[in-house]
């Protein structure tokens, strides 16, 4: 079992600590059994980080996307004009954003918690710098120059990956970005606007994060990554801005698009 104060212990001799904006990705299933589940690892990493300290989480709503590039599992072409016209219109507080994961989910109803406004690619936040984190968010290109991954490139976030590999790390689409390697495509996604709900198309990237993990290999060869065990879980904390430059290096060496 894992308690509180034992995930604080761990997770500040990973490196951890006050003041740090963290980008968290976590499987509560890796830990085993934390008394409290999710509530509890929250509440450890939000005392550490103290007051000057921001929590974020990427909150991406996949199937509100353009069902034509839907692959597990794919649907039928006949259905397509019918998910454009009756999926729901993202709403921050309740659209269905359960493939994130529990931690996401519970981060996502703290009191105090910002959430960026863009339909498939939000991201929440908790503490000092969360709503300079998710003050704007650009429908085109959302992990672009004007989106919260860029705020936190900008005020030097750190990663933690908690039982989760590198193809989790959100931070490295913005080296996607940054790369022009990728394939660009017309996506869509349903929202609320002034006329209403609607669906509405929108300029992004073919990402693709499975590539993401060979960037990972790179960064542990670099020693850019400490990496712990706590109890059954392999944790792995670095620098986002480390991660986007080894990233675009590495993209920019690929045929990837």
């Amino acid at each position: 079992m894992l308690t509180k104060e034992q995930l604080k212990e761990q997770l500040s001799l990973l490196g951890v600590k006050e003041g740090m904006t963290l980008m968290v990705h976590a499987s509560m299933k890796s830990f085993g059994y934390v008394c409290g589940g999710s509530e509890t690892l929250i509440d450890a990493v939000l005392e550490l980080l103290g007051y000057e300290g921001t929590l974020v989480v990427p909150l991406q709503s996949s199937d509100n996307t353009e069902p034509s590039y839907w692959q597990n599992p794919p649907i039928d072409v006949s259905l397509y004009p019918e998910v454009r016209k009756h999926h729901p219109a993202f709403h921050m507080h309740h659209s269905d954003c359960s493939n994130m994961g529990v931690f996401v989910e519970g981060v996502r109803h703290r009191e105090g918690c910002i959430i960026s406004s863009h339909p498939n690619a939000a991201f929440a936040s908790v503490g000092k710098y969360a709503r300079f984190i998710c003050r704007k968010h650009d429908l085109s290109f959302p992990f672009a120059e004007n989106s919260p991954l860029k705020a936190c490139v900008d005020l030097k976030a750190h990663v933690l990956l908690l039982g989760v590999g590198f193809d989790r790390c959100t931070g490295l689409h913005y080296a996607e970005h940054l790369s022009k390697q990728r394939a660009i495509l017309l996506q869509g996604s349903a929202m609320d606007t002034s006329e209403g709900r609607k669906w509405v198309k929108y300029l992004d990237y073919n990402h693709d994060s499975d590539d993401f993990v060979y960037i990972g290999e790179i960064m542990r060869k670099k020693n850019m990554v400490k990496e712990a065990s706590i109890q059954t879980s392999v944790c792995q904390l670095f620098s986002l801005e480390d991660a986007v430059k080894e990233g675009v290096i590495w993209l920019s060496k690929q045929n990837v698009s």
